[in-house]
């Protein structure tokens, strides 16, 4: 078996970067639209776009690309787009389909740094609500512990737990959004 020409292997990636940031891909995935292996068929997903772009080459247009788009989320993943976002996606993936057939790959190296900087992100943002979640734990201990201690007066108590039901609305007409 021979090995992948280096253009084929940047589109592959560059596809791979697009479909993991497609919003309604991503969304089908994580609540298993295409059923349990709905991530398997994602990858599937970015191989047949690969293939069917080596096999179409710059024959496919825009439009064409975007109809397999729209066929393969609604066929595995149970969805219709009513959004513009296949043609998107399809538009963005033959600019980055002539851009590798010429060997240009600032693409797929834009895509590449920007999925490095989402992970960054994802990864901070992960540690930083384990820390709040941890804030929280301490909060809550602190109520248990006051309520222990507390002098006997358990009625009061337990009509301060007592929040009212009706919501409470700002001068701007937003309604506050309270911790139970």
């Amino acid at each position: 078996m021979a090995a992948e020409h280096s253009n084929k292997i940047a589109f592959k990636e560059g596809t791979s970067y697009i479909f993991h940031n497609w919003t309604a891909l991503k969304l089908a995935v994580e609540q298993d639209w295409g059923g349990v292996e709905s991530g398997e068929k994602r990858e599937w997903f970015i191989e047949t776009i690969v293939d069917h772009f080596g096999k179409h080459g710059r024959k496919l247009d825009i439009e064409e690309v975007e109809d397999v788009l729209y066929q393969i989320m609604s066929d595995e993943f149970n969805a219709t787009l009513e959004d513009d976002s296949p043609y998107l996606v399809a538009k963005h993936l033959v600019s980055l389909y002539e851009q590798c057939v010429k060997g240009d790959f600032k693409e797929v190296e834009r895509l590449r740094e920007k999925a490095k900087t989402q992970n960054a992100f994802s990864t901070s943002s992960c540690v930083k609500q384990q820390g709040e979640d941890d804030e929280d734990d301490s909060d809550e201990n602190d109520v248990h512990h006051r309520n222990d201690t507390s002098n006997g007066n358990d009625e009061q108590d337990s009509n301060m737990d007592d929040a009212p039901d009706e919501p409470l609305v700002d001068e701007d007409g937003w309604e506050i959004v309270r911790r139970k």
